[in-house]
């Protein structure tokens, strides 16, 4: 199997297998690397991979913040501050920052990139109906961890930007 850090330059799917169950999965040639769970309706989800498990919730009205945190743990692990526009900072602690921004006018696609501004991976999707799908692009041959996380953390925000804006479309329809 592929790893995930060893990976620069191939494609991953992120994928929803069943319509209605807000679980995804993160697939190499058929083998699942990282799988995202929605707990309920609301905006907890937790990602799992033989990397790390960590868990995401969005918080705030006026000022949104996504909180990161490792799974069974109270503490922030990072805080991903999200702009109107799309995109976001996650920052972390010791002051390293990664910023998800749009790469296509229609925001199909999307790339978190460091400091350097150096694209570490980059996510086209979600797209479809019943079952969305998306493809992460791996540009670096970095840490499994961090990337598997940023991959994780970048499914989940654009999953929550279109669950928002449909909820947007129906109140003002």
């Amino acid at each position: 199997m592929t790893q995930i850090n060893t990976a620069a330059g191939l494609q991953w799917e992120w994928r929803q297998p069943a319509a209605f169950k807000r679980f995804h999965e993160m697939t190499f040639e058929g083998a699942v690397i990282c799988t995202l769970q929605f707990q309920g309706f609301g905006s907890l989800a937790t990602a799992q991979s033989e990397h790390g498990s960590w868990t995401f919730k969005r918080g705030g009205f006026l000022s949104p913040r996504i909180t990161v945190r490792r799974a069974g743990e109270s503490a922030d692990l990072a805080v991903f501050l999200p702009k109107w526009t799309g995109g976001g900072e996650l920052r972390f602690p010791g002051g390293e920052s990664y910023w998800l921004k749009s790469l296509s006018f229609w925001g199909g696609d999307w790339a978190f990139e460091n400091s350097r501004g150096q694209a570490l991976i980059s996510l086209h999707g979600p797209h479809g109906f019943m079952h969305p799908k998306g493809e992460i692009t791996i540009h670096t041959t970095s840490d499994g961890a961090e990337l598997t996380l940023l991959a994780a953390l970048a499914w989940y925000t654009r999953l929550l930007m279109i669950e928002e804006s449909a909820v947007t479309s129906a109140i003002i329809s």
